[in-house]
Order: structure tokens, then sequence, then C-alpha cells
């Protein structure tokens, strides 16, 4: 039976510059800890409006009264409606024994503590199989038994059991997994089980009221309310998911894979991950929208796995400094190509390194997650139109027959081939960017994974005190372009540093490729370049 009340990819880039990392923890692991007291702080306007002044005048802002108390919503009809779909699960895993960890000596005496740093090696250093249990959350989705929770509870299972609201406690056993979304398919037999819907998206809104089911600690089931705090979070920073929505029912280590309702008893979203420095809640929870949710389960379900549409392109975030430096206006938004992969459909489309993707199939594009998420959802096959403007300004309608995205082991095997070097004159410029660049060697472009066709100088020396280093290029990086022109000498590139400064730009763009194997486009100001002296 329902209990619905109504009846009802693509690479991001992080460039040679690591990204700032964002704090969350995922909802694994079962620590007991001590309750916490809430303040709560009351304030009371008397007349109920708000004064608000100005530089020049007191604007007046009416509000209305508080409306009684008797409106706030109750959640008790609508939890003993939905609980009975929610399970609680433990999980049986299999993990190598390590020796003690840092965390694990803090605070030891010093001739304990060395005792137990010289554990791994009086053993070997062969670590040893060992047993370990978890616990999580689910929720049923269909009658006949097919449970979703989270990938990363599930994924090293050797046994999982299933706890319903009635006591009864079932083994499950996994449908399929789906690492870049973090869900899980589970299956268990039984009967007919009670079942819950996932909501429309559209539905939900910044302020909605929502409440979360799961089992926090291994507590069992336990109901949170709160309210719906922002969609759109990005908090990976890896492109697979970049539209959490972020939550401030509390939700703790155990809610991982548990559902959050909106107020009709259908599930807005699947509790994954919380923002928090001590490993406990602190009103920041995000979960997996419906309808990712929904599309991946139904697809695990399906056929056992999930299949996402694949353009072959590497890309990064349109910057204000990079939008000046290709002369395209500090308010374009969109998602810049870094790289194309050679046969993948962006190459067949004619796209290249340095076009910025605007829209998709008429839908303006905000930045990179939101086009890898865009195509990741796309069926195969299907032909989209992708509008883009080039580094050189000109704007056309690009169509673009999606593919299935390859395996990881399959896009290893599609990266440049390192070849032979050509000759060129072992000779090095400094420039007015602080930096020292001289030809391409054979063993550096082996090293970089650089084709011998590619043009590129590389970087000999970078000026410690220099934006350039700031922004983290390193001696051993190569430049490939500036401004989307090749440079293959410290005169190329001098020469680009002039023409946009002839231009008008206050920044170039710079196309480096890094020693640690990704690539992506740099910007770097003008203003306080200076002129390079002349070599005497």
């Amino acid at each position: 039976m329902s209990l619905d009340k109504q009846g009802e990819d693509q690479t991001t880039l992080s460039g040679p510059v690591a990204q700032k990392a964002k704090a969350h923890r995922f909802l694994r692991r079962p620590v007991l800890t001590g309750a916490a007291a809430l303040a709560l702080g009351v304030a009371a306007f008397g007349a109920g409006q708000i004064l608000s002044p100005s530089l020049s005048t007191a604007q007046q802002i009416k509000t209305e009264a508080p409306k009684a108390a008797a409106m706030l919503p109750g959640f008790a009809d609508l939890v003993e409606r939905v609980s009975p779909a929610v399970v609680s699960l433990e999980v049986v895993a299999v993990a190598a024994e390590e020796g003690p960890s840092a965390d694990d000596l803090e605070g030891m005496p010093p001739q304990w503590r060395r005792f137990f740093e010289q554990m791994p090696n009086q053993r070997g250093n062969q670590a040893r199989p060992r047993e370990q249990r978890g616990g999580g959350s689910g929720f049923f989705i269909t009658s006949t038994g097919y449970i979703v929770t989270n990938n990363h509870v599930v994924e090293k299972a050797k046994e999982i059991t299933a706890t319903l609201k009635d006591g009864r406690e079932l083994k499950a056993t996994v449908v399929g997994r789906d690492e870049r979304t973090d869900l899980a398919v589970l299956k268990v037999e039984g009967g007919s089980f009670p079942y819950v819907q996932f909501a429309p998206e559209a539905r939900v809104r910044v302020g909605d009221w929502v409440v979360a089911i799961g089992n926090p600690f291994g507590l069992g089931g336990t109901a949170t309310a709160g309210i719906v705090s922002a969609l759109g979070r990005d908090i990976r920073g890896e492109g697979n998911i970049a539209d959490f929505i972020q939550i401030d029912a509390p939700i703790n280590p155990g809610n991982s894979g548990g559902p959050t309702f909106d107020m009709s008893g259908r599930v807005i979203g699947v509790n994954t991950a919380i923002f928090s420095r001590s490993g406990g809640n602190v009103g920041i929870g995000f979960a997996i929208p419906a309808s990712l949710a929904d599309r991946t389960t139904k697809q695990i379900i399906e056929q056992g796995k999930v299949t996402y549409g694949w353009l072959g392109v590497l890309i990064q975030d349109v910057s204000r400094e990079m939008a000046d430096s290709f002369g395209l206006g500090s308010d374009v938004k969109g998602a810049l190509i870094a790289n194309v992969t050679p046969g993948a459909p962006a190459a067949k489309a004619g796209l290249k390194r340095g076009d910025v993707v605007l829209a998709f199939n008429g839908q303006k594009i905000e930045g990179s997650a939101d086009l890898t998420r865009r195509v990741g959802q796309t069926r195969v096959g299907e032909v989209v139109r992708l509008d883009v403007v080039g580094a050189k300004g000109v704007r056309r309608t690009v169509p673009v027959t999606i593919t299935a995205r390859p395996t990881e082991q399959q896009l290893t095997q599609a990266d440049p081939v390192p070849g032979a070097d050509a000759a060129q004159p072992a000779s090095a410029a400094d420039n007015a960017l602080g930096l020292s660049v001289g030809p391409l060697s054979a063993q550096a472009r082996t090293r970089l994974r650089l084709p011998a066709n590619e043009a590129g100088v590389l970087i000999l020396e970078v000026d410690p005190d220099s934006r350039a280093a700031e922004r983290g290029i390193r001696a051993g990086d190569a430049i490939l372009t500036a401004n989307d022109q090749e440079v293959r000498s410290a005169e190329e590139l001098d020469a680009a540093i002039e023409a946009a400064r002839a231009a008008g730009r206050s920044f170039i763009g710079l196309f480096v490729q890094s020693q640690s194997g990704g690539g992506g486009f740099v910007p770097l100001p003008l203003e306080a370049a200076s002129k390079p002296e002349p070599k005497k």
C-alpha cells in the first residue's frame, strides 16, 4: 500500500589551483554522544512594525501581526503515516586491519606510544581482514521490497539486515549501486511492504517544512523536523551531484540513506551528509534531490546500473577574470572547455579548448557543475543544442549527439599518448608575468602527457611573489595557450601579453598543463605586470 497522502558526466576541473574544500561528513559511523541543551531566545517587536533607517530617510516597512501559535504545523499524523516505510539498516563489512592511527596514539605516554607505533612492523605489515559493523537508514519505494539507501552505507557490505517498524528483521541484498550519486537499491523478500513516493522537483521551495526519519546512532526510527534551507548546493566540488537540498532538520550519523518528507508525505530527498566540525548535527544537512534519486533508482532496478550521458570535455567555471581575458564581458556565465577528448561527442561536433558553453537546449548554464548535471541526465543517443561562444567572441549553436559515459579505465586509455619531441632551441626568457619559460623537452612532454604536436612552453621558474605563484602555477608546469593563441616560445608568450594589453584587457588567460596531470585556464592580471626589460 502506498503511504502517499495524495495517492500518487563530464569531468569538472579543479585546475592547477586546488579549490577550497568544503567541510562535510557522510552520516555513517555510529557514535554515542551525550545530550546537548538548547537555549531558545525570543525577541518581541512592540507595535508589529520594523523601522529601517537609511542615510536620507527612514523607510517604514509594515508587517503583519504574528499569527496564532495554533497555526504552526503538527507532524504526528505525517510521521505515523510514513514511518512504516522507513527501515533501519545494520551492515556487516570486512575491512583490512591496520596499525594504530595518530589519533589512537594521541595522549599516550611516550614509552607506550613507541611500542604501538612498532606493531605493524611486528606483524610484517600484513593487514588482516576484520569484521566491521555500521548502521544506516533506508526506505521502501515499492510494495515488492525495493529499498533506497546511500551507496556509502552498503558499498563494502557482506551482510545487510533491514529492521522494519513492526520489528521484523529481514536480510537484504544489493540490487545495484552508483558511486557518482551515492545511491544504492536493496531488495528484501517477505510479502507486501508499505512504501512512499518521490515528490516532483518543482514542489520543493526554500522555507518549506520537512520531516527527516532515520536511524541516528543506531537508535532506530527517529523523526526530526525543520525547513528547506537552500537548494542547489554543491558540497563535493566533483561535479557528481551539484544540487543537494540543504535542510536544518537534525540529522546525524546513521541517518544516511533515510528520507526527508514534505508535508504531504512525499520524499523530497535522500539524507546523505552533514556539515560539521564535530561529527554531530549543527543544523546543516544535505539530501540528494528526489528527482535525481527517482531517475537513478529506476535505472538500477531496471538494469542493475546507471548509464550517464557523456560529452567528453574537461570543463571549469568562467570566472570574472577569465571572461575579461577572453573579452566576453564580466557578466558571462557558463562552462569553459579546458580540454576535449579525441573521438568524443564534443570533438565530433567541433567543440574545442577555449569555447564557453552558454546554454544547453536553450537553458542557461550557470557553471561547470550545471553542465555536468544536464549532460549526465541526458538520454544516450539524444541530440542536444549547445550555445557556444569562442575565445574571440564568435557565437554559434552546435548540435551534439550524447553518448554513454565510458568506464574510468576507458577514459584513462583515451588520454593523449606522449610522443617524441621536436627539436627546439634550448633557451628561456623572462616575461612580464613573473615566469621564466623555455622549450618543451621530450622528457617534459612524457611527464606532462603531451603529444609531440602539442604547442606549449615549459615553465622553468616562477617568481614566488608573483600572482602566477599565488594562483598555483609551478615550475615544471607548461603553458599551452595564451588568450586562446598557441605559444611555442617565450617570444610568442610575450607577444600574447602585449596583444592583450593593446586590446584593453585587464587579464590574460593562460592554459596551464599541471604536473599533477590536470590542466585548465588560469587568468593572470596584467595591470601589475611591467613590460620586461630587453635582454643585454
